[in-house]
């Protein structure tokens, strides 16, 4: 895991899944992870404007793609994609080493998630993954690894209802 540097803008991280039991590490914390190389995670909205407020609203949720190492549970993750079963939960956590603690400075939980794709790519795989809902929260430390913040907002794409805290 890389350490971040005080005084930098910007903090390094690494990025972690978690899906049903799929994924293992040797990290104190994160045994139930897999450190991927990197996420693709899209809402968009379309809506049409008459000057006061938008109206006739359509949101856009993407496919979720992460790219990761090959490993066992590729073989998991293709036989999900295969029967077509529904992951109940999967997170990914973008976390920082910061006085020499892990800390998680994002979380994004997607429940009742379906996986699209799978493909073996040049260096690892790719697999997408389709979702009900998701959660997501944001922490703000101060360099000394204090906690300065935080924000989340939580959003169900079938029921249209969304929950801020």
């Amino acid at each position: 895991m890389t350490m971040a540097t005080p005084g930098e803008n910007s903090t390094r991280y690494d990025l972690f899944i978690s899906a049903d039991k799929i994924f293992k590490s040797s990290i104190t914390g994160l045994e139930d992870f897999l450190k991927i190389f990197n996420m693709e995670f899209g809402v968009s909205r379309f809506s049409l404007f008459d000057g006061a407020k938008s109206s006739d609203t359509m949101v856009l949720a993407q496919d979720v793609k992460i790219h990761m190492n090959s490993g066992s549970h590729c073989a998991m993750i293709q036989g999900r994609l295969a029967k077509g079963i529904a992951i109940p939960k999967i997170t990914v956590k973008k976390v920082t080493l910061l006085m020499e603690k892990i800390e998680c400075l994002e979380t994004i939980e997607f429940s009742q998630s379906v996986v699209q794709s799978f493909s073996i790519v040049e260096r690892g795989v790719l697999f997408s993954f389709r979702y009900s809902s998701y959660s997501y929260s944001y922490k703000d430390f101060k360099e000394d690894g204090t906690l300065r913040g935080s924000a989340a907002v939580a959003i169900d794409l079938v029921k249209w209802e969304t929950e801020n805290s």
